[in-house]
């Protein structure tokens, strides 16, 4: 199937019927249904907070109110009531926190009897060896300390939780950073010097004497790597899982939710733009033909909207793939603004562009990769562009839609209107502007048709051309062969000549030959005639001898 071209007049009465379709599709889908029905859903940072956006200083591409209550714990000051709201220094803290207060796990550290840094004794009252053979006090450490975990913006998203009177509730982070695995039972002096420093970033820190402190307080190097270790996996695996589980669930319903609002705005698109369509349409045929005869004109309306409403119906298996492909494309959209914010915080307005751009560049990539049936691959790579330039356009209009807001909103008697006109002015411009841009690409496409074709017509020309040059040819070797032939017949006719020329010579010797043969014969006969006579002479002359005898 060769690709069409069109004439001018053609060509500008498609681009008056794009404009219509491209404003109708523009004003009812990214700038009509999709204002009303992504209003609460399109957010700075999209639906799923990322560990990258909640560790902003501000909240705004925070998605939630609950992760924004988060953020705000994470954001408070280090200090002793803060850190206070991490220990089980109660038993209402420890009840959520395994049930042990920080004195019973003092104790049942101090029954196994060693430092778990210097591997040096402990006694029953609670005192332990020292490496200069003194004695001090045993003491829990957090070997991840608190002050490390309160700062890191991921143990608060991951495990802090919102009660239902707002308030934040950070009984998982306690529990994690009082676990068995984060506690080590060691001595007064070497749990002070520590601090809330990472554990073996201090072990192998060089003190003014020269010693480090592991080498200072006595601390046995391959135990305080095995505690920090143990320590550290404890605290990233419980806050990793959290997150992942957290986030996961949050991208399923978040998901499924875009899913359902791009598949019903979608099949929705194409119902309304039918709908709207088939009304305009008529209408305009009503001015122009009138009533029918015999009709009313409620009659004749009722007839044309029973025709539009099945003009509508005939789209719900259209609307039915759309529904499915916004779907996906919802489902993907919100999984992508979430990866692309684990890295950068997009706000609002590019939220909106991925969604909508992705159902664009999956249309114009279907379109472009898999043809439709009755399209060759240069009709769709058309198509397939087109559809490309109505996502730039569409992008570049939502993106300057807030703009375009603004400045109505600060015009005195547009102000009450702005939310209401800007989503049509823009959807308008963009819809004419997605026609014109389709009209130059149709253009285009037929300038590289005709030219293509004439190109055709060349090389037909040429082979043409060809074919006589190789008759011409044919003919010159037929010439050539015929000059040949007549060259053997001249050779032959030479040497039949020259045998001709010899014979002839042969006949001339042969019949000189026979004339002297003839003269010498006719001599003879004359002499035998002359002798016959003589005999008759003689015989007469005998004769008459005899009769005279």
């Amino acid at each position: 199937m060769q690709p069409t071209t069109m004439t001018r007049e053609q060509r500008l009465q498609k681009l008056f019927d794009d404009c219509q379709q491209h404003v109708l599709s523009q004003v009812i889908g990214p700038f009509g249904l999709s204002t009303a029905m992504f209003k609460d859903v399109d957010r700075n940072g999209g639906n799923v907070t990322t560990l990258h956006n909640f560790s902003r200083e501000d909240d705004d591409y925070v998605a939630t109110d609950s992760d924004k209550a988060l953020h705000g714990q994470s954001r408070k000051e280090y200090d002793r009531s803060v850190r206070a709201e991490y220990e089980v220094d109660t038993q209402a803290k420890a009840d959520t926190a395994g049930g042990k207060t920080w004195d019973d796990k003092r104790s049942e550290r101090i029954e196994r009897g060693q430092d778990e840094y210097t591997g040096e004794a402990v006694h029953a009252d609670g005192t332990v060896d020292l490496k200069n053979g003194g004695q001090a006090r045993a003491e829990l450490d957090h070997v991840v300390s608190i002050s490390e975990v309160h700062n890191d913006p991921k143990m608060h998203l991951a495990l802090g939780q919102v009660s239902e009177d707002g308030s934040v509730d950070v009984s998982r982070i306690r529990e994690m950073v009082n676990a068995d695995d984060n506690l080590a039972l060691t001595n007064q002096p070497l749990n002070g010097s520590k601090g809330d420093e990472d554990l073996a970033e201090w072990a192998a820190t060089e003190r003014k004497d020269g010693q480090t402190n592991a080498e200072k307080f006595g601390a046995d190097q391959e135990k305080v790597d095995e505690k920090h270790k143990t320590a550290r996996k404890h605290v990233d695996r419980t806050a990793n899982h959290a997150l992942l589980k957290k986030q996961a669930t949050e991208l399923l319903v978040t998901g499924g939710k875009q899913a359902a609002l791009m598949g019903a705005r979608q099949a929705l698109g194409v119902l309304l733009t039918e709908l709207v369509n088939g009304l305009f349409n008529e209408v305009k045929l009503l001015i122009q033909q009138g009533v029918e005869v015999g009709k009313s004109l409620l009659e004749e309306i009722g007839q044309r909207l029973l025709r539009i409403a099945e003009q509508v119906v005939k789209k719900v298996p259209a609307a039915l793939s759309q529904m499915i492909e916004g779907g996906v494309s919802g489902f993907v959209s919100n999984l992508l603004t979430f990866l692309l914010n684990n890295f950068l915080s997009t706000a609002k307005r590019f939220v909106t562009v991925i969604r909508e751009g992705l159902l664009g560049l999956f249309k114009a990539a279907k379109m472009m990769l898999f043809p439709p049936a009755h399209m060759t691959r240069e009709q769709a790579m058309q198509e397939g562009l087109k559809l490309l330039g109505t996502l730039v356009i569409s992008s570049v209009g939502i993106l300057l839609g807030e703009t375009v807001a603004v400045f109505m909103a600060s015009v005195p008697f547009l102000k009450p209107f702005a939310d209401l006109l800007t989503p049509v002015l823009i959807g308008t411009l963009s819809g004419l502007l997605s026609a014109f841009l389709a009209y130059q690409i149709d253009c285009w496409f037929d300038r590289h048709a005709r030219k293509e074709k004439l190109l055709d017509e060349l090389i037909a020309n040429a082979g043409r051309h060809e074919a006589v040059a190789g008759e011409l040819v044919s003919l010159s070797e037929a010439a050539l062969g015929n000059v040949a032939l007549y060259t053997q017949s001249i050779e032959l006719n030479r040497q039949t000549g020259a045998a001709l020329g010899a014979a002839g010579l042969a006949s001339a010797a042969t019949l000189a030959s026979l004339e002297q043969a003839l003269e010498s014969t006719r001599g003879q006969v004359e002499r035998s005639w002359r002798m016959i006579g003589r005999i008759d002479e003689s015989q007469a002359d005998i004769d008459d001898f005899l009769k005279t005898l």
